[in-house]
């Protein structure tokens, strides 16, 4: 069961608090005062310590501060030293620069000075400075980690945005040299035809105007390979998260392995000439199969022998035990973090659990509850942030690879998507465009005044696909489903068809989405029919929306249904619609239902 960062930071916290109310009632017997205090300093840590709370956190320090030192003022006779880790760690996330660290220094200080003035053992006063130290690096290694984290993944959605808008500029910008010069080709040749005037050079302009219309549209379709990559630009916060967690683990392991000896050395009951002395060995070993553990996870392979290695470093911590040497339990944490890492689900948080509850035992009977729920509180804790600290930092270099995996999949959806924009949205100009100049070629011998007249047309054709392009270039915009009513009226009128329109008002998401299929269905009948009469459809029934699309004169086709209908059918689903196409002799209809105000689900022109 992986925590998340927030909940560790929580369970980190609220340990922590219990350790501090442990020491002080099992040691001193504090007073409610006391207690009290601890128990608000560690509450205050919540909000310090969790992401996004950088303004409140300016505010609430000051205020953990005079609470954890009200009981040195209050209630001295309960006050022990060491106790100021909440106040070293939220000083390093509240502060910023080599004023933090100074801080922290001078809080290590003042409870080392504190030690030595109510004239407390070496090992205490060793233990008055670096508690504070501990806490506070773990406290804000864990916090900052959580934060980057937090910050890198709000990042994603950033990187996805930018992949997306430099793939949608890069393939419009393609679009936009290949559609308008040629378009601008064709309005500059037919209006060049229309001011020569006679008939061979209006056959001459109209020819290659169709031809440019005719390679435009071919070519449209296939966009360019995507050759070069989207670059991602580095994170400054990749490199401060590896900078962070390996020196806090390191420095907090000595300091740990410091008190040992310290404990070591203090213990009146052990024969410095004999063989207990051996026992200090194992501590250095005990520090490099750590490491070598920790190292392996964060490079995420499991190192052959796994299990011996643990076993090893479990009998260096535990075997000295059934010599009453129980020094070795103070780095007991770090290893009950590694099996957290390492042990496969369900087994790893019981196995964390009764490595904390072996130094419980041995410290209830030392003396007694309290020191038992000390010692598996501090053993637990010691566990959360080196899973913490190492967890993360393997997070956040998980997240720095798939970077790039989020680049490419942002920037191919948005060339499937352009690609369906200029398969929908702009085949229909173009192809206007063709059956203007065709027609106008085909009456030109035998009318040369109404061929004359045709040109009109294909300049006007040209400038509209023209203002298409600039308008559905913007990543945003819409089409009308009035506009397209209208459009495709004049449109298939200009074919000679008699066209019957029907068409009431429609809104919301439906009805740009509806425009595009109607765009694409009067494309179709231009490309592949010859109409007479045309039928344009639109109504709305029961919260649904209907447009039906029919007319005569379609050339015989495959029964599969070709690109510019499955994209239909992919918009329309997208919003709970569908589609559907007959054909009965020469006559086809299509037919598209959709709900009104359905969500849109994918963002579509």
């Amino acid at each position: 069961m992986a925590l998340s960062p927030a909940r560790l930071l929580v369970a980190f916290i609220c340990v922590m608090g219990v350790v501090r109310v442990c020491f002080h009632v099992g040691e001193a017997s504090a007073g409610p005062l006391t207690v009290a205090c601890i128990v608000l300093v560690a509450a205050l840590q919540l909000p310090i310590s969790l992401p996004g709370r950088r303004r409140l956190s300016a505010v609430l320090f000051p205020a953990q501060a005079v609470l954890n030192y009200l009981p040195l003022l209050a209630e001295t006779d309960s006050w022990r030293a060491g106790g100021s880790g909440f106040v070293a760690a939220s000083a390093l996330l509240t502060m910023s620069g080599p004023a933090a660290w100074l801080v922290l220094a001078l809080i290590a200080v003042a409870e080392g000075a504190v030690a030595s003035a109510l004239d407390l053992a070496p090992e205490l006063v060793y233990y008055t400075v670096v508690a504070p130290l501990n806490l506070g690096l773990l406290l804000y290694g864990l916090s900052r980690l959580a934060n980057l984290l937090d910050q890198v993944r709000r990042e994603r959605s950033e990187l996805a945005a930018r992949a997306r808008e430099i793939e949608r500029l890069r393939l419009w910008r393609h679009i936009h040299g290949l559609v308008v010069s040629s378009v601008s080709a064709v309005e500059r040749l037919a209006m060049r035809a229309r001011r020569q005037g006679d008939e061979e050079a209006v056959r001459r302009g109209v020819s290659q105007a169709v031809t440019v219309a005719r390679e435009a549209l071919n070519r449209v379709r296939s966009l360019p390979p995507a050759d070069d990559p989207i670059p991602v630009p580095p994170r400054d916060h990749d490199a401060r998260i590896v900078r962070l967690a390996t020196p806090i683990l390191v420095v907090t392991h000595v300091l740990f392995i410091g008190q040992s000896l310290f404990n070591f050395a203090a213990d009146e009951e052990l024969d410095r000439g004999s063989g207990d002395v051996g026992y200090l060995a194992l501590l250095p070993v005990t520090f490099a199969l750590q490491f070598w553990h920790l190292t392996a996870l964060r490079e995420g392979r499991r190192p052959r022998g796994l299990g011996w290695t643990l076993a090893v470093q479990a009998m260096t911590i535990f075997v000295p035990l059934a010599d009453g040497e129980a020094s070795g339990l103070l780095v007991s944490g770090f290893f009950a973090g590694v099996v957290l890492l390492w042990a496969r689900a369900p087994m790893s948080w019981p196995l964390c659990v009764a490595i904390s509850g072996i130094a419980g035992v041995e410290g209830w009977l030392a003396d007694g509850p309290f020191l038992a729920c000390y010692q598996l509180c501090s053993v637990l804790a010691t566990a959360l942030a080196v899973y913490g600290l190492t967890r993360l930092v393997a997070l956040v270099t998980e997240l720095r690879r798939t970077r790039a995996e989020l680049v490419e999949l942002t920037a191919l959806r948005e060339r499937l998507k352009v690609g369906r924009d200029v398969h929908d949205l702009l085949g229909r100009g173009l192809t206007t465009i063709v059956l203007h100049g065709e027609l106008t070629l085909r009456v030109l011998d035998a009318d040369p005044r109404q061929a004359m007249g045709q040109l009109p047309r294909l300049v006007e054709a040209a400038q509209s696909a023209l203002s298409e392009i600039a308008r559905l270039r913007e990543p945003d915009g819409r089409l009308s489903l009035a506009a397209e009513v209208d459009s495709a009226e004049a449109v298939l009128e200009s074919t000679g068809a008699a066209v019957r329109i029907d068409a009431a008002p429609v809104a919301g998401p439906a009805a740009s989405v509806l425009a595009v299929v109607l765009r694409e269905a009067v494309t179709n009948v231009l490309r592949h029919s010859t109409p007479e009469e045309c039928l344009v459809e639109v109504a709305v029934e029961d919260g649904r929306v209907r447009l039906r699309v029919a007319n005569d004169g379609a050339a015989p086709s495959s029964d599969e249904p070709g690109t510019g209908l499955r994209s239909l059918r992919a918009r329309l689903a997208a919003i709970g619609g569908e589609l559907t196409t007959t054909r009965t002799g020469d006559r086809f209809e299509l037919l598209a239902h959709t709900p009104v105000d359905h969500e849109d689900l994918t963002p579509t022109r």
